[in-house]
């Protein structure tokens, strides 16, 4: 598949993944009013043992807000020293209103991942992970199915297993 192709897909399980987030997670889960609360959050998770049986290569995430007037959240790798390329560290960055657990959510499972990973299959994987293990089986099931109805991710997992993808 050529690179216009792969552009084209990846755009369309964008669309597919945000419009299934945004009709079953988007507004469950935590919120915060402070970003000490979401650093305290992720540190947390990052450090847990369910977290590192999973992604055993990322160890560390700080959380920053993006300037005044972002509408977008964002992630930046702070290296590539993790398998396939991934990160071990990174950061989340967060928009003006985006202190939502399916938001900072979103932007880890980014993190997790190689970084040519997009929004496709794997990505969708790693997020049913990260949404099933924090934030429930009911959201967990509902964004399942959602997902399942949609283009392109129709034969996804559950989620991924114990030991990293």
């Amino acid at each position: 598949m050529g690179p216009t192709a792969v552009a084209r897909r990846l755009g369309s399980c964008q669309e597919q993944l945000y419009a299934a987030e945004a009709e079953t997670i988007a507004d469950l889960g935590l919120r915060w009013r402070r970003l000490r609360d979401v650093r305290a959050y992720l540190d947390r998770l990052v450090e847990s043992e369910w977290f590192a049986q999973r992604w055993p290569h990322f160890v560390r995430c700080a959380v920053e807000r993006r300037g005044s007037g972002s509408v977008w959240s964002t992630c930046h790798r702070l290296d590539h020293d993790g398998p396939d390329e991934r990160a071990t560290e990174g950061v989340v960055l967060l928009s003006d209103g985006a202190l939502r657990q399916p938001v900072v959510l979103h932007e880890l499972a980014h993190l997790l991942l190689p970084p040519e990973s997009g929004h496709g299959p794997d990505f969708a994987e790693t997020m049913l992970t990260l949404v099933r293990g924090e934030m429930g089986f009911f959201a967990f099931a509902a964004y399942y199915h959602a997902l399942r109805r949609r283009d392109g991710f129709q034969h996804i997992r559950q989620g991924i297993g114990g030991g990293g993808p």
